[in-house]
């Protein structure tokens, strides 16, 4: 039987995930899929410094807390297992890039930002934030997409609703970690082609992607045929390439 999820909606905030934050910091007590909910955000954010651009109503953005039903101690199981949730949803078209990037071609589709809570050794909770282009939008930048422009026919309520379902009714999924690992690396944004990537060194490589390993690294194969394992400041995708 799926859990019941718990939406708090708001028509604008600085950022969902920072709003959940606060919620959880006045209230540790909160339910399990609690979700933050808004039409737009002021200050979404992204991973570091980026930030998240959308047009009022055009964008499913929400947060959701997950209390986990059992021992998680690889923090990158969280993205395996969000992406599996998400890839039951969205168009099969939709490829995930390494670490948190959702994409349709070379793309953007939308993104993930995932702060897991850890006690000792193990992960006990997530904040899950999603943001997700629904309706192509004016504001919606060049490397953009939406679901609208791939065929996907819902509304920005529906794909959050259909989200929200998703996650309701898998988290027991995240018990079988060599599925997920399996099921991740089939949806891995890169491994169709060698593109260019920036190293932290300077130099730009060509490069294939591998598969993740189970700390979250990015494994790479040059076009030399060199392995390389990145960690999240190691590299970085060029998008000027198609």
């Amino acid at each position: 039987m799926s859990q019941r999820y718990f939406i708090i909606r708001h028509n604008s905030l600085n950022s969902t995930q920072t709003e959940l934050k606060k919620i959880l910091a006045q209230d540790e007590s909160i339910p399990s899929l609690t979700a933050v909910v808004a039409k737009t955000q002021n200050k979404g954010r992204g991973r570091g410094v980026s930030v998240w651009h959308d047009s009022p109503g055009d964008s499913a953005l929400l947060s959701v807390y997950v209390i986990w039903p059992a021992i998680i101690r690889e923090s990158f199981l969280v993205n395996k297992w969000v992406c599996h949730v998400l890839a039951t949803v969205l168009p099969k078209q939709v490829k995930y890039k390494w670490p948190n990037d959702l994409m349709v071609g070379s793309k953007k589709l939308g993104g993930l930002l995932i702060e897991n809570r850890w006690e000792g050794i193990r992960i006990t909770s997530s904040i899950i934030g999603i943001g997700l282009n629904v309706k192509k939008s004016q504001q919606q930048l060049s490397r953009a997409i939406s679901l609208e422009e791939v065929g996907a026919g819902l509304s920005t309520e529906e794909c959050i609703k259909a989200i929200l379902n998703a996650i309701s009714v898998s988290l027991d999924y995240i018990l079988n970690p060599p599925s997920l690992h399996s099921r991740y690396n089939k949806l891995l944004w890169g491994k169709e082609t060698y593109r260019s990537y920036s190293m932290s060194s300077g130099d730009v490589i060509k490069a294939q992607v591998v598969d993740v390993d189970q700390q979250g690294r990015l494994i790479l194969k040059t076009i030399e045929n060199e392995t390389l394992l990145c960690n999240l400041d190691d590299i970085r995708w060029l998008p000027s390439e198609s």
